[in-house]
């Protein structure tokens, strides 16, 4: 394999560069270990620069998929608009199928109620009916008949009253005129006596005339004050007595009132102490009871063992229970519970042993009887010995049933207070079914001694019917049972006393009941609490009566204060009535000298005028006639008014009666043409029946198409929505995509804005520390020339036997460091012309201090051989790892790498490291150390060959 071949123009070139840069250039040191890992010193600036080169890739990674994003969501929209189009237009149709079945059920239905009717009217076609409709229409046809009679009578008098009216409104024509008339004369002698009082004018009289009536107006009302005050002052002195004589009455009463109280007060007094000597007597009866029902049990078996009057063996049976309870038995044949004082608490309240308890186990002990009898069993007895045991070992259940270790002989336990017999009872199914499979047990139940045998013998089956055979024992005589509160239930027989004379269940009930009644008292009680109920009712009575007492002193003294304040505004007002009379009757002397004076002025004046006053008294009485001409007139219209009004209501109520005849007649005729009707469907009925199933027939076989029609269109609107839905969905999905596409983009512009930041904010410090530097440090100088490190490599489609590489870019000759561009596309604009969007200052200059103040960071990389034969592996520009193509194209004579799914990379931005598996080199481009110049000296074409790796000339290796 040879090495590289290079053009010697680009040789010369390349060492020309060299020559006129080494002196000024930062160079960074490379070398290579063992494992072909490449160690690379960076400097800060470039690890910023590479920091926002990465930024900005992702960022236009990021942009980019935000735009296949869109062209997602927008080709998913389009592609949701066929399915949603068409599912608006299938619900159209099942909106129309569905109207149109609603259309078919409401024809079916009135044929369904039209059939009803014509089976209603079929029931009811019989010859009878049809008889009984002619019948009913003959009878229609007589009131048709009067009904048109009444018509006739009706416009008969409506006529009379409409000729009435039209008479009415005649006079009342004439009575207008007769008005105008008047009122015409009345206005002549108003200008009559307008014209002799414009004669009079100036001469005084009527000055006079109005002084006279105005001084006499002012005399009738101070004579009229006057009378009213006197009125006033009559009234006031009236009441002012009738004042009085109520505050005598209400003193008296208020005196009566305060002794009330004072009664009802000493009543409740009373009251309050009946009140408390019927609590006290109440309370001691109670402590008594409640000392007489402390010894519970104990005293009544006590009490019988006390009472000679009974028999011996029934004083025996009680004293050995009156032992059991107390808790100081010791018998030949047993002794006290070792756990008595623990679970017996003697007459205590919910204990068996509590006259309570023992009250709440007599409805128990007849049942027992009830059931053995209903099996043929013997009566039983009690035993005031069996109810002791029953007692003890009924208070021993406390949280679970157990027998204890007691005096028993049979023992039952249970909680089911209700009906604990009828619970024991319930074994006898289980026992018949034992019989049945084992025949042998049948003897069990015929005497003691077997089924004692059986306890033993057959003891799980025993635990299973032992409660039904304890109580069905042929042997027993008597027995006992306890109850404890809620607890448990205990049926027992003793076995240490055999009581030959045992009580019956009556007589036991007997017994304990007048024990009862004589320890609790309750007729006593009763008596004493009805006592105590009826001194507080009386209390509150008395209360009541007092505080009514209280409230009408109260209300008598609101009363007369009430009444005292009246009559002080009465003497007030009488008062002032006095005052204003005596004033009234100094302005009357006054006025009626006035009114002489005016008098007198008017005689003068009207002695003075003579005929011309005469004239005006002519011209006004005639005036007065005509205005009373006027008013008889206007009577006259108002009673011809009041007739037309009359007739009026005549000729409406007519009308009225009229209409109502006719509507008579309609419903008269209407009636006989729903007879008709009725006769004819009565006739017709069969074949009217017929018509309506035809019809309900059809109608039902319209509403069953249009059903199905329902079904159909739903079914395919069903179909539709499923694929309207999936386009919906992917519409939400892409909708999503974009979001979190775009909120990806945001993210990487931040970064890359923050990357930026730092980049420019070292940029600003590299520039102010160097003019600090010392004078013994070589200021770095700009290269005239520098080689363009953009360089253009079109790889084949396979990797040829002979091909090389040519470098086609000349050094750009400005003497800042070369921009590369890194174009990136998505597959959708491999056809367009591809524009740079990255630009990224590569800084090849070698760090040339000597002062060595800032220490180099390495960062490696290790050459990856790519076993894929079907891609290139290429290291990017601005960076150090090798990474996998995934393809290539050639657009315009540019040739461009796969690099990711949606990233395409131009091949002059991508440093080739592997073609089809065959790595290239084991180095990265290097270059030497410090003083390069004396090496490029001394071997032109090895540096030559150094710097073109050092500018990352992309290349391809030559086969042989």
């Amino acid at each position: 394999m040879k090495e590289l071949k290079y053009t010697s123009l680009a040789v010369a070139a390349l060492t020309a560069t060299l020559l006129a840069s080494t002196n000024n250039s930062k160079v960074q040191a490379a070398t290579t270990d063992k494992n072909n890992t490449v160690v690379v010193a960076k400097s800060d600036k470039e690890k910023l620069q590479d920091a926002v080169n990465q930024a900005q890739n992702s960022v236009n990674n990021a942009q980019a998929s935000v735009y296949s994003k869109k062209s997602a969501l927008t080709n998913a929209q389009a592609q949701a608009k066929a399915p949603n189009y068409a599912c608006d237009a299938q619900q159209a149709k099942v909106n129309d199928s569905q109207k149109n079945l609603a259309d078919k059920q409401a024809v079916a239905k009135k044929a369904q109620d039209k059939l009803t009717s014509a089976i209603e009217v079929a029931k009811q076609a019989t010859s009878e009916n049809i008889q009984k409709t002619q019948k009913n229409i003959a009878a229609q046809q007589d009131a048709i008949k009067a009904a048109k009679q009444n018509v006739s009578d009706a416009n008969a008098d409506l006529n009379t009253a409409q000729s009435q009216l039209a008479t009415a409104k005649q006079k009342q024509a004439d009575a207008q005129n007769l008005v105008n008339s008047k009122e015409a004369a009345k206005k002549t002698a108003d200008n009559n006596v307008a014209n002799a009082e414009a004669a009079l004018k100036n001469s005084g009289l009527d000055e006079a005339k109005q002084n006279v009536q105005k001084v006499q107006n002012a005399l009738n009302d101070i004579k009229k004050t006057n009378a009213d005050n006197e009125s006033v002052l009559s009234k006031n002195q009236a009441a002012l007595a009738e004042n009085n004589q109520k505050i005598a009455t209400v003193n008296n009463n208020l005196a009566v009132a305060n002794k009330a109280v004072v009664d009802a007060q000493n009543n409740v007094n009373a009251k309050q102490k009946a009140l408390a000597d019927a609590k006290q007597a109440l309370k001691d009866l109670q402590d008594q009871v409640a000392q007489d029902q402390a010894s519970g049990a104990a005293g009544f078996f006590k009490a019988i063992a006390d009472n000679k009057d009974n028999s011996e063996s029934l004083r025996e049976d009680a004293q050995t229970a009156y032992e059991i309870v107390a808790g100081t038995y010791k018998g030949e044949y047993g002794k006290e519970p070792t756990w008595y004082a623990k679970r017996v608490h003697l007459g205590a309240k919910n204990d068996a042993t509590s006259i309570e308890e023992m009250k709440n186990v007599l409805p128990y002990l007849p049942k027992v009887n009830e059931a053995r009898t209903s099996h043929n069993r013997s009566v039983l007895g009690i035993s005031l010995t069996d109810m002791a045991v029953a007692m003890i070992d009924a208070d021993y259940q406390t949280g679970w049933l157990d027998h204890p270790d007691s005096l028993y002989q049979s023992e039952n336990l249970t909680t089911y207070m209700q009906e604990p017999v009828q619970s024991w009872m319930q074994e006898e199914e289980i026992w018949n079914e034992m019989v049945k499979e084992h025949p042998e047990y049948a003897d069990v139940l015929n005497s003691s001694y077997n089924i004692y045998a059986f306890f033993t013998n057959h003891y799980d089956e025993y635990l299973q019917v032992g409660h039904f055979l304890n109580l069905m024992d042929p042997s027993l005589t008597h027995f006992g049972m306890g109850r404890l509160d809620d607890s448990a239930v205990s049926w027992d027989v003793n076995d240490v006393l055999d009581v030959s004379n045992p009580l019956s269940v009556e007589a036991y009930t007997d017994l304990f009941n007048k024990y009862s009644k004589d320890v609790l008292k309750e007729d006593q009680l009763n008596t004493l609490k009805a006592n105590v109920a009826t001194a507080n009712q009386n209390l509150v009575a008395a209360q009541n009566a007092l505080k009514s007492a209280q409230n009408n002193v109260q209300s008598l003294q609101a009363n007369l204060a009430e009444l005292n304040n009246g009559s002080a505004k009465i003497n007030k007002a009488i008062s002032d009535t006095q005052a204003a009379l005596a004033k009234g009757q100094e302005n009357l002397e006054f006025e009626q000298k006035q009114l002489d004076q005016a008098n007198q002025t008017l005689a003068d004046v009207q002695a003075k005028v003579g005929t011309k006053a005469k004239a005006l008294d002519d011209a006004k009485a005639a005036q007065a006639k005509a205005a009373e001409a006027v008013a008889q007139a206007q009577n006259v219209l108002s009673k011809a008014t009041a007739t037309v009004k009359a007739s009026q209501a005549k000729v409406d109520a007519a009308q009225n009666d009229v209409q109502v005849k006719d509507n008579n007649l309609k419903s008269a005729q209407a009636a006989f043409d729903s007879l008709k009707q009725t006769l004819s469907n009565l006739e017709n009925a069969q074949s009217n029946l017929s018509a309506a199933q035809t019809a309900l027939n059809k109608a039902n076989d319209d509403v069953t198409a249009a059903n199905k029609a329902v079904k159909a269109q739903q079914l395919i609107l069903d179909t539709l929505k499923e694929a309207k839905d999936k386009a919906d969905a992917q519409v939400t999905n892409a909708s999503e995509e974009l979001r979190k596409a775009e909120a990806e983009l945001a993210a990487e512009q931040s970064k890359l804005e923050d990357a930026k930041a730092r980049l420019d904010a070292f940029n600003k410090k590299e520039t102010e520390n160097s003019h600090k530097e010392t004078s013994n440090t070589e200021k770095p100088v700009n290269p005239t020339n520098k080689p363009d490190t953009s360089h253009v490599v079109k790889p084949s489609d396979k990797t040829a036997a002979n091909s090389t590489v040519k470098p086609t870019d000349k050094p750009d000759s400005n003497s800042e460091a070369s921009t590369t561009n890194s174009s990136e596309t998505t597959p959708a604009d491999t056809d367009a012309e591809v524009k740079n969007t990255d630009t990224v200052k590569e800084n090849a200059k070698a760090d040339l201090k000597t002062n060595n103040k800032s220490e180099e960071k390495l960062s490696t990389v290790k050459i990856v051989d790519n076993s894929d034969s079907s891609a290139v592996s290429v290291v990017l520009n601005n960076s150090n790892t090798p990474i996998k193509t995934f393809g290539e194209k050639t657009v315009n004579g540019t040739t461009y790498y796969k690099v990711s799914a949606n990233r395409w990379v131009r091949a002059d931005k991508a440093h080739v490291v592997a073609v089809t598996g065959n790595v290239t080199t084991n180095k990265l481009p290097q270059t030497g150390a410090k003083n390069e110049l004396v090496a490029a000296l001394s071997g032109l074409a090895v540096a030559g060959a150094s710097l073109v790796s050092y500018l990352g000339i992309n290349r391809k290796k030559k086969n042989d």
